[in-house]
C-alpha cells in the first residue's frame, strides 16, 4: 500500500518557536514566560484563520509536558513531544467549541478538570473556536476560568474575539495574532518548495502569497493545487490560470490605455479577461491593491511597498505616467465598482461596466472645459438666428414660426433695428409703402393698440393678394407693445418724409425712458375710415441680420469698472460717498485686513475728515473693540484725525440718508 501523501500545511507545520513563520511578538513573550518561570493559567490567541493560533497552543502544551522539563526549546523526540505532534497525547484535550456548544458539555469538562494529569505535568485544555460557545457555556466556565487548579492550562484561540463576553477575555492573556506579509509568505513557500525539490519562479510565489491575504495556510493549500494544476512545476502562467487572475503587468498596462483613451487596447484587455474565465473579485482587488501602491510610491516615496523588484518598477512607471488626482478618482471607481458585483448580472458584467467609467470619467485639467456634440449644435443653432427672432420666439411662439415663413419670401417691406434705447427710422425697400394719417398720431401721442386676434389675422391675410407687404413697428410701453399700420398712399416719397419726422420727434421721448425699448414685429388689420367692411390688409416682415445690428458700447468694457466709486478729494466732512470712495481705495491697496473691511462695511463715517470722526453702526461692538482700534490707527495715521465709535440705531430705521 502507497504511503498516504500529506499535505504541506500538515507536514510542515512548526515543532517550537524557531520554527514558527512571524509572530515574532508573541514566541518572544511566551519564550520569556517560560524562561523566568511566569506563565499564566489562561492564554486567549486571536486573529485570522491560518496565522498560527492552534500551532502555537500545541507547542506552548510541548514546551510544559517535555520530559526534559518546562522549557522554550522542546527536544520533540521524547514520548510526550512525539505524542503531542502525533495528536496522541491524553492530557492534551483539544476541544472544538463549534461542534459543543452546549452547556451539557461544558459541565462535563468541568467535571475533569480537578483530577491530575494522567501522563503529562500539565492537563492543558485546548478550546478552538471559543466565540461558538453558548451563553450558559460560558457563564459555567467562567469560575474555574478564573481560579483553576494548579495543573491546568487553558489555551483559547478564536477567529472573532468580539463575540467573546468581556468577563471571558478578563480572565486570559490576551495576544493578537497578526496576518504576515507578504515577503514572508513567498520566502516560506520558496523554502518548502526547494525541500520537495519543484520547480518554481518567483512571480508565481507571489502570486500565491498575495491570494492568500495574510494566511500561511492557505497559500500552502493554494500551492499544493498549484503544483497538482501545473504537473509539478510552478510557473506565473499555471498560477494565474489556476487563481483566474491575470498578470501584474497587464493589470498596469490596463490601467495606462484607460488613462490614455486607448479604447482599442482596453478592448483587447476585456476579451483577455473573458477568454481565460477571470474571477472578477479578484480583478477588483488586485485593480484596488495596485492603485493603492502608486498613490502611496507617489505621496511617500520612502514607504516601503510589499512587492518584488519587477513589479516595483512597473509601480513607479505607472506613477510617473498618472497624476495623483486621476488616481484617486480611480481608486474611489474600483472600490465602488467592487460593490457592483451583488447587483449586476455576472460579475464579469460589473467588472467590464467599472473599466467603461474608468474610460468616461476623469478630472479635467486646468481651464478646461467640457464641449460635447448636443451643446456644439445648440450653440451652432443659437448662432444661427438673430436678436429679432429670439424676440419673436420667446414673447410669440405661436406666429414666430409664421413669420419665419414670410422671411423666406422675396416681398420685405420693413427693417427694424436697435441702438442703445433710440429707435431710428425704419428702412422701407418697396417702391410703394403708404402711410396713414394715424401714424403722425400714434408716434407723437404715444397711444397703444391693442393686438389683433390671430384668428382675423389669418381670416384678412387670404384676402391681401393684390395689396403691398404692410410693415408694424412695435414700441414697447411697459407690458402692453403699440402697433403702426402702414396704410397704401399715392405718393411714397412725401409719406417717407413724414414718417421720418414724426420718428425723430419720438427719439426725444425714447430717450427718456428707463427700460431699454423693445422693437418687434407683429402682423395687424386694420378697418378703412370710410367704413369699408371688407378692407384688405396685409404685413410682412424681416428681421434684421446679425452683422447689421450695433453692437452695445458696455460690452467691450468690464462691468467691474462700472461698479467703481467716481474719484474724489477727501476733504472736509465725511459723506457717504467719500467713504464709499475710502473703502473702496482701501480695498484695493490690500491697507485692511478682511475683519476691518467687513466691520468698515457694515457703518459709515461722520464728522471731520481732518478733524474728529465718528463712525456709526447699527449692532453691538463690544466683542470688536480690537477690530476698530486697528480701523481708528490706520485713519488716524492717514488723516491725523481722532476716530471714536458709536452705535447709531437711525442705521437700522428706514433713515437711509446716513448710508451710502
Amino acid at each position: 500500500m502507497p504511503q498516504q501523501y500529506q499535505v504541506l500545511a500538515r507536514k510542515y507545520r512548526p515543532k517550537n518557536f524557531h520554527e514558527l513563520v512571524g509572530q515574532s511578538h508573541v514566541s518572544k513573550a511566551l519564550i520569556n514566560a517560560i524562561d523566568h518561570n511566569r506563565l499564566h493559567h489562561a492564554y486567549l490567541f486571536t486573529g485570522t484563520r491560518g496565522v498560527g493560533k492552534t500551532t502555537i497552543a500545541r507547542i506552548l502544551s510541548k514546551c510544559l509536558n517535555c520530559e526534559t522539563g518546562v522549557t522554550s526549546t522542546p527536544c520533540g523526540v521524547c514520548s510526550s513531544c512525539m505524542a503531542i505532534d502525533q495528536g496522541r497525547f491524553i492530557d492534551l484535550i483539544e476541544i472544538d467549541a463549534a461542534s459543543r456548544t452546549k452547556v451539557e458539555d461544558t459541565r462535563e469538562l468541568i467535571d475533569n478538570v480537578p483530577y491530575a494529569p494522567t501522563q503529562g505535568r500539565y492537563k492543558v485544555y485546548l478550546i478552538d473556536e471559543v466565540h461558538m460557545l453558548s451563553t450558559h457555556s460560558f457563564n459555567a466556565l467562567l469560575k474555574t476560568l478564573e481560579e483553576p487548579p494548579a495543573h491546568v492550562k487553558f489555551l483559547l484561540a478564536t477567529t472573532d474575539p468580539q463575540k467573546l463576553p468581556i468577563t471571558i477575555i478578563s480572565r486570559c492573556l490576551q495576544f493578537v495574532l497578526r496576518p504576515l506579509p507578504q515577503q514572508a509568505i513567498s520566502e516560506h513557500i520558496g523554502n518548502l518548495l526547494t525541500l520537495e525539490g519543484i520547480n518554481y519562479t518567483q512571480p508565481a510565489l507571489w502570486q500565491l502569497a498575495n491570494a492568500a491575504k495574510g494566511s500561511v495556510r492557505d497559500a500552502l493549500s493554494l500551492t499544493d493545487q498549484a503544483i497538482a494544476f501545473g504537473q509539478g512545476e510552478l510557473t506565473d502562467e499555471t498560477v494565474n490560470d489556476m487563481l483566474g487572475l491575470i498578470d501584474n503587468a497587464d493589470l498596469v498596462m490596463l490601467l495606462l490605455d484607460i488613462y490614455h483613451g486607448n479604447t482599442e487596447a482596453v478592448a483587447t484587455h476585456i476579451e483577455q479577461m473573458r477568454a481565460q474565465m477571470v474571477d472578477a473579485g479578484s480583478m477588483f482587488d488586485g485593480l484596488a491593491e495596485l492603485l493603492h501602491q502608486v498613490a502611496m510610491l507617489q505621496s511617500l516615496p520612502n514607504v516601503a511597498l510589499d512587492v518584488n523588484d519587477k513589479q516595483a518598477e512597473q509601480i513607479k512607471h505607472l506613477a510617473n505616467s498618472i497624476g495623483a488626482d486621476v488616481l484617486q478618482l480611480y481608486y474611489q471607481i474600483v472600490t465602488q465598482g467592487r460593490e457592483q458585483i451583488k447587483l449586476a448580472n455576472t460579475p464579469l458584467q460589473a467588472l467590464e461596466m467599472c473599466l467603461l467609467r474608468l474610460l468616461a470619467f476623469r478630472p479635467l485639467a486646468i481651464n478646461e472645459v467640457p464641449i460635447h456634440s448636443q451643446t456644439q449644435t445648440v450653440l451652432q443653432s443659437t448662432d444661427d438666428k438673430t436678436p429679432v427672432e429670439d424676440t419673436l420666439e420667446e414673447q410669440h411662439p405661436d406666429t414666430s414660426q409664421q413669420v419665419q415663413s414670410e422671411h423666406s419670401t422675396p416681398n420685405t417691406s420693413l427693417l427694424a433695428t436697435t441702438k442703445e434705447d433710440e429707435i431710428d427710422p425704419p428702412f422701407i425697400e418697396n417702391d410703394s409703402i403708404a402711410v396713414g394719417s394715424e401714424l403722425d398720431t400714434a408716434v407723437s401721442d404715444n397711444t397703444q393698440i391693442n393686438e389683433v386676434d390671430t384668428e382675423d389675422y389669418r381670416h384678412n391675410q387670404k384676402k391681401a393678394e393684390q395689396q403691398s407687404d404692410f410693415a408694424e413697428i412695435v414700441q414697447g410701453s411697459e407690458s402692453q407693445p403699440e402697433f403702426i399700420t402702414n396704410q397704401q398712399l399715392s405718393e411714397p416719397p412725401t409719406a417717407f418724409n413724414e414718417m421720418t419726422e414724426s420718428f425723430a420727434l419720438a427719439e426725444d421721448e425714447a430717450r427718456e425712458q428707463e427700460s431699454r425699448q423693445e422693437v418687434a414685429i407683429h402682423p395687424v388689420t386694420s378697418k378703412d375710415k370710410a367704413g369699408e367692411d371688407d378692407s384688405q390688409s396685409n404685413s410682412s416682415s424681416m428681421p434684421i441680420p446679425a452683422s447689421e445690428v450695433p453692437l452695445s458700447p458696455i460690452a467691450d468694457e468690464d462691468p467691474r469698472t462700472l461698479l467703481k466709486c467716481p474719484p474724489m478729494d477727501l476733504e472736509g466732512d465725511w459723506t457717504p460717498e467719500k467713504w464709499d470712495y475710502w473703502l473702496q481705495s482701501a480695498r484695493e491697496s490690500a491697507t485692511l485686513g478682511h475683519d476691518q473691511l467687513a466691520m468698515a462695511r457694515q457703518g459709515v463715517m461722520t464728522g471731520s475728515i481732518a478733524g474728529k470722526s465718528v463712525f456709526k453702526v447699527a449692532f453691538d461692538t463690544k466683542n470688536m473693540q480690537s477690530i476698530f482700534k486697528h480701523l481708528a490707527n490706520h485713519l488716524g495715521e492717514q488723516f491725523g484725525a481722532e476716530v471714536s465709535i458709536e452705535v447709531h440705531p437711525s442705521l437700522t430705521s428706514d433713515n437711509e440718508d446716513l448710508l451710502p
